[in-house]
């Protein structure tokens, strides 16, 4: 989950700039299995990143979806919304 934040700052970076960053909400998409259920831990790795290098700006809002199956069989995904100045 972190590359996939560090995909998602590198966006940011490139086409708005972290300084025109006001908010930000993640969402977070994992293959789920039927008696797993620490998906919360897999998503403070992207969550932690977040805020280590945005700082206050990287404080967000995320939701956390088990998926039975995703695009080419990948294990996690992530979208990311922000609200820039």
């Amino acid at each position: 989950m972190e590359l996939s934040a560090l995909n998602v700052l590198a966006q940011i970076q490139q086409k708005v700039g972290f300084d025109n960053l006001i908010g930000l909400n993640i969402d977070a998409y994992f293959q789920a299995g039927n008696n797993w259920d620490d998906s919360p831990k897999v998503v403070n790795g992207a969550s932690d990143l977040l805020v280590n290098v945005l700082e206050e700006k990287g404080n967000h809002s995320r939701a956390i979806f088990g998926v039975q199956k995703l695009p080419r069989n990948f294990s996690v995904g992530l979208t990311a919304t922000f609200t820039v100045k």
